[in-house]
């Protein structure tokens, strides 16, 4: 302890919620002995009082955000802070040693929120509490072991209602009088890209004989960032078919520029020469598909469909999913071994037709 120039009794201290040096000071009453051995009471005090707080669940969850974003993806910040947040908002900000599983699951039930939606908030909660653990924020890893996901019944899609047939696809298109969307349909189909890397691509990405894929768009953010994984870096091939197609968008473009008088560098842009925003399309193909299909889809519905029209042609998994940027896909995985299924069952009924020793 000492004594500074205004009278104040200091001491420095590692703050365990922080980990960082601080100062603790208190007013020292006087000159005297006794007055300094007052002040050395209350400073003792103040500093055990300190270490024996525990760390509250919104400060170490601002915390560990602030550190993920110095690794993670903006876009991945985002919907961990999204869920974290709301997670706090149900579970209440509590002293982190005093949560226990049981008070957190009653938490998440009382929100009333599905299952499904809670699972969801779980896991990103789980993943922050073993790194608070690691990082002495809590004392125990207790929580992270014994809160368990709720028992959820996940909507169960027949494998073929990821895809569409070839027929499908040629309905839903000429189905589509928005030409814009037309073609961005098509694109997608023929291409496999995701609709954020499509939305991400520049004119110089696709040129000659491949399409350069190494960002992708984030419209949550507004930006553009990296590829999704390291294994979504790749060139794709422009087959005959998406050549046509790729024309047809650059004519299409060049128009809606005269038109709409921008210039931009982009692939896809929307009329604003800007990046495109999809919402406006998923709420289009959402509609023309449930009116033509019968069944609503999704943009992604696209990329597992190329999937689909490559394992009826003949194609590798490895080939397809090197195309697709697909380091290890489930969905690719039995897309394929359900189109190969079909190929050998269609083998099969050939050879009940053929007769070789009549």
């Amino acid at each position: 302890m000492w004594i500074n120039k205004k009278g104040y009794a200091q001491e420095s201290v590692i703050d365990p919620h922080t980990g960082l040096k601080k100062t603790i000071s208190v007013k020292v009453s006087g000159e005297s002995e006794k007055a300094k051995q007052e002040a050395l009471k209350r400073l003792t005090e103040r500093i055990q009082k300190m270490n024996d707080s525990t760390i509250r669940l919104s400060y170490a969850i601002d915390t560990y955000i602030k550190e993920s974003a110095r690794s993670l993806k903006m876009s991945s910040v985002l919907k961990m802070k999204i869920e974290l947040k709301m997670f706090l908002q149900f579970v209440g900000d509590a002293d982190m040693d005093a949560l226990t599983a049981g008070y957190i699951r009653k938490k998440l039930i009382d929100s009333g929120k599905p299952n499904r939606t809670l699972n969801g908030y779980i896991k990103h909660f789980k993943t922050f509490w073993l790194w608070a653990y690691r990082n002495d924020f809590v004392k125990s890893r207790e929580v992270f072991d014994k809160l368990i996901p709720f028992n959820d019944q996940p909507k169960r899609e027949r494998i073929q209602d990821k895809f569409l047939e070839t027929y499908e696809l040629k309905a839903l298109l000429d189905a589509m009088s928005e030409e814009r969307w037309k073609l961005l349909t098509e694109f997608l189909a023929l291409s496999g890209c995701r609709i954020g890397e499509v939305a991400a691509l520049l004119k110089t990405d696709v040129q000659g004989n491949y399409i350069h894929i190494d960002k992708t768009y984030d419209p949550n953010n507004d930006v553009v960032t990296s590829a999704k994984t390291y294994d979504s870096k790749r060139d794709i091939y422009i087959q005959e078919e998406l050549r046509d197609c790729i024309i047809k968008i650059n004519d299409f473009q060049r128009r809606q520029a005269e038109i709409w008088g921008y210039t931009s560098m982009l692939f896809f842009p929307d009329i604003n020469g800007h990046n495109l925003h999809y919402d406006a399309y998923r709420k289009y193909l959402r509609e023309n598909s449930e009116k033509v299909l019968g069944r609503k889809i999704v943009p992604h519905c696209l990329r597992h469909t190329h999937c689909s029209m490559l394992a009826m042609k003949g194609m590798t998994l490895d080939a397809i999913s090197a195309r697709l940027g697909h380091g290890d896909s489930q969905i690719t995985k039995q897309i394929y071994l359900h189109r190969l299924a079909e190929t050998k069952e269609r083998e099969n009924k050939q050879l009940d037709n053929i007769k070789i020793l009549v």
